[in-house]
């Protein structure tokens, strides 16, 4: 077929837009657990099918879609629901949030807040508790949600429930190095894993001191833009 005019622009733009797509999800990075360096690799075949697929803008779509050239079947690529929960120990005469060590990449070996991939077939209240027994071995009773991150450049929505410990009878899960109580004073700030988890740790401790002058737990939202440090 033969392109002249509006019409050549336009498919070389496309096939532009294609290109770069193609590029950046040529990057192969690893997919552990609750990672923030994840890229959906390049996908070759159809799902359905196993035909080919071929980058391209669907009718009345804006974006590059993987789109089997067989079946015709437009594949969807949405982001990930990361679930968690802020254990935390309120029987002392100061209030401890419990942390897992990571025994896995990435950052391994970081402190972060028992947390995970949502499954298909459960609640993000489910998967919160399933990640912190998981993890961490952890009795909680789980309240309310505190904090939803969303992590735009690696395709990611975090949500941490609050969750207060029934007891002290917890153990480090194949994911955790080791898990431990931690007054906020003791919390290892410069070996905390995540953003999200730093962020939700601070919203956490802001309003629990201000819950002691009679004011509610809040709910919190950030957009987390930049990529962190390595």
């Amino acid at each position: 077929m033969q392109y002249t005019g509006y019409a050549l622009t336009k498919q070389i733009s496309l096939q532009c837009i294609a290109l770069i797509y193609r590029v950046i999800h040529s990057i192969e990075i690893t997919r552990p657990s609750f990672s923030l360096h994840f890229i959906d690799p390049e996908m070759k075949y159809c799902s359905d099918c196993a035909h080919p697929v071929s980058l391209q803008i669907p009718p009345d779509d804006s974006r590059p879609r993987y789109v089997c050239q067989q079946c015709g079947v437009i594949h969807y690529q949405n982001p990930k629901m990361v679930v968690g929960s802020i254990p935390f120990w309120d029987q002392d005469e100061e209030a401890k949030i419990l942390l897992c060590r990571r025994a896995i990449e990435p950052r391994h070996g970081y402190w972060t807040l028992p947390a995970g991939f949502m499954e298909n077939s459960e609640t993000t209240a489910e998967g919160a508790a399933r990640e912190t027994m998981e993890e961490a071995g952890a009795h909680i009773e789980l309240q309310a949600l505190f904090s939803l991150l969303n992590v735009p450049h690696v395709h990611q929505v975090h949500l941490f429930y609050r969750a207060r410990l029934l007891d002290k009878d917890f153990a480090a899960g194949t994911e955790s190095l080791e898990v431990k109580l931690f007054t906020e004073a003791q919390i290892p700030w410069d070996e905390i894993a995540f953003p999200t988890v730093t962020h939700t740790l601070k919203f956490f401790f802001e309003d629990l001191a201000a819950s002691r002058t009679g004011k509610e737990f809040g709910f919190h939202s950030l957009d987390i833009l930049k990529p962190m440090r390595q």
